[in-house]
C-alpha cells in the first residue's frame, strides 16, 4: 500500500494537470475574494448602504468557508483525470498484475486526490485572506477576528467536499473514459441542487407532502443548521457507500 501511495504521489506532483488546476484554483478563489470585497467596499463609501453592510456577515472568517468550497469543482476535475489517466496509459493494469490489491489501488487514488484537496482548500484560503487584507485592511472594525465557528463550518465543507470527490473517483473507476466521467460529474456537482428541487416539488404534487430530500443529498446536507449531526451522518454514508461501491465493481470488472 504504502509503495504504491508513493508513487500515485510522485506522478500526481508531476502531472501538468495538478499544477494547471492549482493555478486555476488561485485565479477562481481571486476573483471570487475581489468581487465579493469590492461590494464591501461599495458599501462602505456608501453612507446610505451602509446600514445594509452592518447587518450582514463583516466577518472574514465567517465568508472563508464559502470562498474556499468554490474549488470543490475543480477538485472532482483532478479526481477524474488522474484516475483516468492510469487507464489511458496502462499503469493501473501493470500495478494489478504485479499482485497488488485493488482495495489498495483505489485506496491510493482515494488518499493521493485528498491531499490535493487539503493543498488547494490552503492555496485558496490564502489567497482569500491575501486580497482580503488588500482590499479592506482597517476599514471594517473586527473584520479579521478570529470566529470561534471557522473550524466547524470548515470540516461540513470539507466532508462535502470529501462526499465529491469519492464520487469523482467512483465515476471515473466506472466509466474509465476521461470525457464521459467528467461530463457526468460536472453534471452532478451543477445540476444536483435543481434535481433535487424538482423531485421535491413531484413529491409535493403527487403526495401532497412537504418531505424534502434536500438534507438527504450531498450539497443540501447541511441546509438546515439544527440537523449537523444528520447531515454529518447523511456525508459519511455517502462516502462509504461510493467507496464500497467503486471497490466492488473495480476488483469484479478487468482492467483493459
Amino acid at each position: 500500500m504504502i509503495r504504491i501511495l508513493s508513487t500515485d504521489f510522485y506522478k500526481a506532483f508531476r502531472t501538468p494537470s495538478f499544477w494547471i488546476i492549482s493555478i486555476v484554483n488561485i485565479f477562481c478563489s481571486l476573483l471570487l475574494s475581489i468581487s465579493m470585497f469590492w461590494i464591501f467596499n461599495v458599501f462602505l463609501e456608501n453612507p446610505d448602504l451602509e446600514e445594509v453592510l452592518a447587518g450582514s456577515t463583516q466577518n472574514f472568517f465567517q465568508l472563508a468557508p464559502g470562498i474556499i468550497s468554490s474549488c470543490t469543482f475543480l477538485i472532482g476535475i483532478f479526481a477524474s483525470m488522474f484516475t483516468v489517466s492510469d487507464f489511458n496509459y496502462g499503469t493501473i493494469k501493470n500495478i494489478a498484475s504485479k499482485g497488488y490489491r485493488r482495495e489498495y489501488i483505489y485506496a491510493s487514488k482515494f488518499i493521493t486526490v485528498l491531499a490535493f484537496a487539503i493543498i488547494n482548500l490552503l492555496l485558496s484560503f490564502i489567497t482569500s485572506f491575501i486580497t482580503a487584507q488588500i482590499m479592506i485592511n482597517n476599514k471594517i472594525p473586527d473584520f479579521f477576528k478570529f470566529n470561534n465557528d471557522f473550524f466547524a463550518e470548515i470540516s461540513k465543507y470539507s466532508l462535502q467536499l470529501l462526499a465529491y470527490v469519492s464520487v469523482a473517483i467512483l465515476l471515473a473507476m466506472l466509466i474509465r473514459s476521461l470525457g464521459a466521467s467528467l461530463a457526468v460529474f460536472l453534471a452532478f456537482v451543477f445540476l444536483e441542487g435543481s434535481a433535487t428541487q424538482l423531485i421535491n416539488k413531484l413529491i409535493h404534487d403527487l403526495f401532497k407532502s412537504d418531505f424534502s430530500i434536500t438534507p438527504y443529498t450531498i450539497g443540501g446536507a447541511f441546509s438546515v443548521s439544527a440537523q449537523t449531526t444528520q447531515g454529518i451522518i447523511v456525508l459519511v454514508i455517502y462516502i462509504v457507500l461510493t467507496t464500497a461501491v467503486g471497490i466492488y465493481t473495480f476488483k469484479m470488472r478487468d482492467i483493459n
